[in-house]
């Protein structure tokens, strides 16, 4: 899409064609004649860097993203699965589980996925395959929550935990996959603002369905249980399905490039090579390995807020909507930091969040659920800056030949953290959830130092990765 200045005399040029009449002959003028030649290059240049199916990408990959986001808001791990589960068991182990699940899920495909994606010239169908299999996912889950859930809640557990399971492994598959269509679908130049509006419209609509999700909990709308699930999983299905019809409309260029490795075994001695030889990275792995220490955590604090404080279902929507709105307004200031002083900034104000957020669901013991909203607030917070700060800064900390190899390493050797949320499962049977928040409080103190001794690559290059 061109700037606005270019835009419109894009459009106005070709309608004010000046006319003058030398006798009996009228002489229409270039459209360009009057206009500046740099003026003329520069719209020539924003042609140039546009692909055919511009607009159509980007039109679908919005339609993709704000949907997806939507329906990610209604299956929310931190809000209302763990809230859901406490309907079905009394266990926190199944807690546990689903957190594992999603974490291994979204790691230990990427770097096979990676190798095995490298030469197709085409990625779509696998993406649309993956979309398909997690809306069709959580259509099911709607129908036996309705049909079930009071009276074999075993067997709605069961289907839960495997189908998440199914369906957080082609996430880590679809992440992967999806990262690669839109760099071709979208170019490099206008990625920002696809970006910037995916981000504005999805957090908008994700706040409006916390608010819908405690308005449904509650029982205003006459929608009892487990109705009230079912109707939330049945909204996620829906909006993933108009996720599924954006990928539809992109029109994927083909990949031209070869595969550049050998075998998996030699991309995987390459990658631990790298690990040992760069400090800088090491301590970037330990910042985002403390800071998912809080995050994998974080879907206990709702257990916290319904047992321990005392909370109602209600409540969970709104935690949903606080964290959703600490997502949106925190990526404001992620933004401006990393623009301003660099990505290590932002990480470093990201372990300042998650170090607030344990400590205000501590106080919340003592002064009772108001702080729980500043932590689901600042839990939102942590994620954004988690996504955007780590995301950036390897791709500034790495040099080309490597940045495939470093974006995947960064969340593949952390996939031993994965079992800490069923560890946590486990322990909280017999002590109180009160001691995963001081574990979390500790966990993000040494993420602040350990952030404090990175080193920016933007500004050293001490902070660059070397082979």
């Amino acid at each position: 899409m061109p700037g606005p200045v270019l835009g419109s005399l894009r459009v106005s040029m070709p309608l004010t064609l000046a006319r003058r009449s030398v006798g009996s002959r009228r002489v229409i003028r270039s459209p360009y004649a009057a206009v500046p030649s740099a003026v003329v290059e520069a719209i020539q240049r924003d042609d140039e860097a546009r692909p055919a199916d511009y607009r159509r990408n980007f039109t679908g990959g919005l339609i993709h993203g704000v949907f997806f986001q939507l329906s990610e808001a209604f299956s929310n791990i931190n809000t209302v699965l763990p809230s859901f589960i406490a309907t079905l068991t009394g266990s926190t182990v199944v807690i546990g589980l689903m957190v594992v699940a999603q974490e291994i899920g979204h790691v230990v495909p990427q770097l096979i996925t990676a190798y095995r994606v490298e030469d197709r010239p085409y990625e779509k169908p696998i993406l649309m395959w993956i979309i398909t299999m997690r809306w069709v996912s959580w259509l099911l889950l709607a129908v036996v929550t309705a049909m079930f859930a009071l009276d074999r809640p075993d067997l709605v557990l069961f289907l839960l935990v495997g189908l998440f399971a199914a369906f957080s492994f082609a996430g880590g598959i679809g992440s992967v996959v999806y990262a690669d269509v839109f760099a071709k679908a979208i170019p490099t130049q206008k990625r920002g603002r696809f970006i910037g509006w995916k981000q504005l419209i999805g957090y908008a609509l994700a706040i409006g369905a916390g608010w819908v999700v405690a308005w449904i909990l509650s029982g205003s709308g006459g929608i009892g249980y487990p109705m009230n699930y079912a109707v939330i999983f049945f909204l996620a299905a829906v909006f993933l399905l108009i996720a599924l019809f954006g990928i539809v409309i992109v029109k994927e260029p083909p990949s031209t490039h070869e595969r550049e490795t050998g075998s998996l075994g030699e991309s995987i001695q390459r990658a631990v090579r790298l690990t040992k030889a760069n400090r800088n990275f090491r301590r970037l792995l330990a910042a985002r390995g403390l800071t998912s220490v809080l995050l994998m955590s974080a879907p206990f604090f709702v257990l916290f807020a319904l047992n321990d404080i005392g909370v109602n279902q209600a409540a969970v929507g709104l935690y949903l909507a606080a964290q959703m709105t600490g997502a949106a307004l925190s990526n404001l200031l992620w933004g401006w930091l990393g623009d301003r002083f660099g990505n290590r900034a932002v990480i470093i104000g990201t372990s300042l969040a998650g170090l607030g957020a344990a400590l205000a669901g501590l106080s919340a013991i003592v002064a009772g659920p108001m702080p729980l909203y500043v932590t689901f607030f600042l839990v939102g917070a942590t994620m954004s800056g988690l996504r955007l700060g780590y995301a950036n800064i390897i791709l500034e900390m790495a040099p080309d030949h490597l940045r495939a190899t470093c974006v995947a390493l960064l969340g593949t050797l952390l996939a031993p953290l994965a079992l800490l949320p069923l560890a946590i499962g486990i322990v909280v049977t017999w002590i109180p959830l009160t001691a995963v928040l001081i574990l979390d409080a500790v966990a993000m103190a040494g993420a602040v130092v350990v952030s404090i001794l990175l080193r920016d690559p933007r500004h050293g290059a001490e902070g660059v990765c070397i082979t």
